[in-house]
């Protein structure tokens, strides 16, 4: 059985670390660091002055994360020439949200750092770009950065009204975020759109049940001013975008409950000087702020923010599902994979038997009972790409009848379980029965074993999806189970001439075959309703034929006669085993259909064993086999066992 190297594309595709600069180790950090550089080092980057091209630079480069260019749209505004900066992750289809955030600041202060209005908003800006970058999603993001947006919102409204008549139809939503750090509380507003149609309440539906889940206390705006209705933001840049049919949602920190209700007064801090910091370089700057606010407060909200907006961009891209119907259909590859071992593994115990019968038969018209146990266990790193190590434990009930010196019949039923621990997390275990009939033949040198048998196996255990970020920040770590059943018909043979020399040792070509068909019955994983898949059965088969040879000698060490042999093939295969394709239904109903493409078809297989004839009905042995020239990389496992003829 092989472990071929078309499934190096689907975990790399569904793999969820995403190869990015490591910029941040959690979430805010890098954040924290746009503010720090875009409050500190450009004050006063208002509509008009030079120190705005100065920050929109700097910006630009925050949101430089390689494969999306920053696009700078120009346009004109009473104060002189501003611009946007716009960076593009396409999606699958092509819908599309905008998360904006202005960065220029108010009035002509020089001084004005602007770190709550709107450093704050354009540092997540830049974060959660860096998060998005490199991920798969279904829908596209356009991540905006505008400029003057204190002097009447001209840089959404600019970017609004050129949006061409197939964006306007593919816009899926607006994310704005303006005003993070000053405020008592985080909040998140719909767009008063939703008023007309609550549907397009779902962005804030789902940022308030993700921040439920999270334990982050995120408000919303609760209609105590009757200009200003029930969970609705306003005065920003979100404005531009409610006169389309979207959901809009708004992030900002500040307080709805004091002042004239209105969110206008921020805080009831004694320390800030009339509750609000807006627009006064002597409040609106860092040393103030961490002062007034601790210093915990900047990386807190931060995080929080990041945090908050990152989960939802990725569910409203649908970039989890991705990730996790294309892990799924890797861990699918390794289930059908673990079931052409287990399955192979019975039917090979069941042939060991057989084969053993040809030097020692019983005497004939007498059943002979005999019960065998064999483990085998395979190193970390020694086998398939995808899985660490693994175990396996077999026990086999059979008896023979030795119908003539040349011929024996025999009847078999085993039962197995086979564990593989996985790289990024989890186990699949596969146990179950299988019921064989085989026969052994000897005449002269020529020799031939064959079984035939059918089994029923359940495949159980989970995988670890783990999401990371562009910023190499995780994201989403869940568990997903799998529990399902397969069935399996498989019939092998093997036939050989042996040579002996006059020292006795014995050698000779051997020629085998192997076949099975598989049925994976369908299943849902379990452990997450968003995340779980749906994997469609499957059916494959596995068929090889091996060319080789073997070699043996049988030695005293003490009292006890031990055979050394040793075993080498060509193996060609006609079917591997696994399936070339399965399909991946996620919770919202899209199917994926994951291809697998071609495999090696020819490699090589060895093996040794020293068996120990530990009385004349007990047999015991230990070997060791692997795989070689396969382009999966190498294979190897150690085992043990022993025989009881009664």
């Amino acid at each position: 059985m092989t472990f071929t190297p078309r499934i190096a594309a689907v975990l790399a595709a569904g793999a969820a670390v995403v190869a990015a600069p490591l910029h941040a180790q959690s979430f805010g950090d890098y954040a924290h660091d746009s503010l720090v550089g875009l409050a500190l080092d450009f004050p006063g980057r208002h509509t008009g002055s030079p120190v705005f091209q100065q920050a929109s630079d700097f910006m630009a480069g925050r949101l430089d994360f390689g494969g999306n260019a920053v696009v700078r749209q120009d346009f004109d505004t009473s104060r002189g020439p501003s611009h946007n900066l716009l960076v593009t992750m396409p999606g699958a289809s092509d819908d599309f949200i905008v998360v904006g955030a202005h960065f220029d600041t108010a009035g002509s202060f020089p001084d004005l750092q602007g770190v709550d209005d709107n450093g704050s908003g354009a540092a997540v800006l830049t974060e959660l770009a860096g998060h998005m970058a490199g991920l798969e999603t279904e829908t596209g993001l356009v991540f905006a950065g505008f400029g003057a947006e204190e002097i009447g919102l001209v840089g959404s409204r600019h970017y609004a009204e050129n949006l061409t008549e197939a964006e306007r139809e593919n816009l899926a939503g607006m994310i704005n975020i303006d005003s993070l750090i000053t405020g008592d509380f985080m909040y998140a507003h719909a767009g008063s759109n939703y008023l007309d149609n609550p549907q397009l309440k779902s962005f804030w539906t789902r940022i308030h049940g993700i921040a439920e889940e999270l334990g982050i206390d995120l408000r919303s705006n609760p209609g105590l001013n009757p200009d200003y209705p029930i969970d609705t933001g306003c005065c920003s840049d979100g404005a531009s975008f409610e006169g389309f049919d979207i959901p809009v949602l708004w992030l900002e920190s500040t307080n709805w409950e004091i002042g004239d209700l209105d969110g206008y007064q921020q805080t009831e801090n004694p320390a800030i000087p009339g509750g609000a910091t807006w627009h006064d370089p002597e409040t609106d700057n860092w040393d103030f702020l961490e002062a007034a606010l601790g210093e915990e407060r900047i990386p807190q909200r931060l995080q929080d923010y990041s945090l908050l907006l990152t989960r939802l961009l990725v569910e409203l891209t649908g970039a989890d599902l991705i990730a996790s119907a294309r892990e799924a259909g890797a861990t699918g590859y390794r289930m059908s994979d673990l079931l052409t071992r287990h399955t192979g593994d019975l039917r090979d115990l069941a042939l060991r038997g057989a084969a053993g019968r040809l030097d020692a038969p019983a005497e004939i018209g007498r059943l002979a009972p005999v019960l065998t146990v064999e483990g085998a266990l395979r190193p970390e790193g020694s086998d398939h790409l995808g899985q660490d190590d693994g175990a396996s434990a077999r026990i086999l009930l059979g008896g023979a009848w030795q119908m003539s010196e040349t011929l024996s019949l025999g009847g078999t039923l085993a039962y197995g379980r086979s564990k593989d621990d996985l790289t990024g997390g989890g186990d699949l275990t596969a146990k179950g029965a299988a019921v064989g009939l085989d026969l052994a033949w000897r005449s002269d040198a020529f020799w031939g074993v064959a079984g035939l048998g059918w089994g029923k196996t359940s495949l159980e255990g989970g995988r670890d999806f783990v999401l990371m970020s562009g910023l190499d920040v995780e994201i989403l770590r869940r568990h997903l189970s799998v529990d399902t059943d397969a069935y399996t018909l498989g019939a092998g043979f093997e036939a050989g001439y042996d040579l002996e020399t006059a020292d006795g040792l014995r050698f000779g070509p051997v020629l085998g075959f192997d076949y099975a068909r598989h049925r994976i019955k369908g299943f849902t994983e379990g452990g997450d309703p968003r995340l779980g898949m749906t994997l469609a059965g499957q059916r494959f088969e596995s068929a090889e034929i091996a060319i080789g040879g073997r070699l043996s000698k049988t030695a005293t060490l003490g009292a006890t006669p031990v055979t050394f042999s040793a075993r080498a093939a060509f193996v060609h295969e006609l079917a591997d085993g696994l399936p070339e394709r399965l399909v991946v239904t996620d919770s919202a109903g899209t199917a994926r259909e994951i291809a697998f493409g071609e495999t090696d078809k020819n490699f090589g297989r060895l093996g040794a064993s020293a068996e120990f004839q530990l009385s004349p009905t007990a047999l015991g042995w230990v070997s060791v086999s692997g795989r070689v020239g396969h382009d999966a990389g190498s294979q190897a496992a150690v085992g043990a066992g022993m025989s009881i003829r009664f």
